[in-house]
């Protein structure tokens, strides 16, 4: 974490997406053509770490690795990037692009910054791990840039109640696999060990609390510039 090899990482990651971004810009690209483009990357990308996650049964034969099942919030982007692309429903899909916004830019971005999977070149996993992040990231950003998707403070409450019925649904998925050890949403412990703030020095009751606080907070900074850019042009209108 934060080594050399971490920081020419998260430079490259930051180049491609700064990178396409100025095309897609440029270039005029179409949303739906975006849309679609960030779904088979993210299904290759994801297909790539399961057949990377297997592990075998002691008899000859393979299961997903249990821990690596699809109930972290950027593996659940992946569903919310598929029921965009074939749902029809308009509230729906403003209403999942709102919620997108916030979930890939702080939980793909704090997967890179905090490398579970390490930053060895060598290994397949890491480039897995770092790309899909990357792909997350930049569809954040191009859905908050681009796409001017609703970031009001009606969509923060909105986001507040997706992220609550993910966090119910990861903390029974921990519960049913505990015996597998699995740490959904990091509901059970810090991704790391060592971590400032989230860590069980002061017992699980106030790391959860700590992670429920910071994850609130760093949602409503994303969407605090809009929030001020409505209430200053109600404002004016008034």
């Amino acid at each position: 974490m934060f080594t050399s090899g971490h920081f020419i990482w998260l430079g490259v990651i930051a180049v491609l997406i700064t990178a396409f971004m100025i095309v897609i810009k440029k270039c005029n690209v179409s949303q739906n053509f975006v849309q679609k483009t960030v779904f088979y990357l993210l299904i290759v990308l994801k297909l790539l770490h399961v057949s990377l996650s297997m592990k075998e049964t002691g008899d000859g034969g393979y299961v997903l690795n249990q821990t690596q099942l699809s109930f972290h919030l950027c593996s659940i982007m992946i569903y919310t990037v598929f029921l965009i692309n074939i749902v029809k429903n308009e509230k729906f899909i403003k209403t999942m692009k709102s919620f997108m916004v916030p979930a890939m830019l702080i939980g793909a971005a704090m997967a890179l910054l905090i490398p579970t999977e390490g930053v060895d070149p060598s290994r397949a996993r890491v480039w897995q791990y770092m790309l899909i992040h990357g792909v997350l990231v930049f569809y954040g950003l191009y859905l908050m840039v681009i796409e001017k998707v609703d970031l009001s403070f009606k969509a923060y409450l909105s986001n507040l109640k997706i992220l609550t019925l993910i966090t119910v649904l990861a903390f029974i998925m921990n519960s049913i696999l505990e015996q597998y050890k699995t740490n959904f949403l990091f509901l059970r412990k810090p991704p790391m060990d060592n971590l400032p703030i989230l860590n069980l020095n002061n017992g699980w009751y106030v790391y959860f609390i700590t992670l429920t606080f910071i994850a609130c907070t760093l949602i409503f900074l994303v969407h605090l510039p809009f929030i001020i850019k409505r209430a200053k042009g109600n404002k004016l209108k008034n």
